[in-house]
């Protein structure tokens, strides 16, 4: 009888042992930084290829009635959008959104002007938060911004 308890007392301990290995493994699994987080950077990269894409076509489109200033302000208010995006998103996607920003010039017209620095920055770092959301399972599609060059 001695070896029944013994042996069934070393199942129940192999059995209880192994249901909290896989239930170790399952949780590590979601606290990785994958799980909510993608969550997150899906709804920011999905606001950020809105933002932007309407950020884009505002700038294409050009100031209506020659109205620069409404122009400008328009655009001005599609560009404060991009921080609550980065205040939302997390790892690369944050780091790439926050770049973005931090580049982004006080006057929007800069961005649109000859030569552009300040446009061709926008440029790369929104393709580098694009990379980004795709990188972290939320590809995005970015129209092309109108780049001006007097070459």
């Amino acid at each position: 009888m001695g070896d029944m308890t013994s042996l069934s007392t070393r199942l129940l301990t192999a059995t209880v042992a192994s249901v909290a290995v896989l239930g170790l493994a399952a949780c590590g699994s979601g606290d990785s930084g994958s799980g909510g987080d993608n969550s997150e950077n899906a709804s920011a990269c999905s606001e950020f290829e809105t933002t932007y894409n309407e950020f884009t076509a505002l700038v294409k489109a050009g100031p209506a009635d020659s109205d620069v200033q409404l122009w400008t302000d328009a655009k001005t208010t599609e560009l404060q959008k991009f921080q609550p995006l980065a205040d939302t998103a997390t790892g690369n996607v944050e780091g790439a959104l926050g770049t973005l920003v931090g580049a982004l010039p006080e006057d929007s017209l800069e961005l649109s002007e000859p030569d552009s620095e300040s446009g061709k920055a926008f440029v790369a770092n929104s393709t580098a938060v694009a990379d980004a959301c795709s990188a972290d399972g939320t590809p995005i599609e970015l129209n092309d911004f109108p780049l001006l060059s007097f070459n």
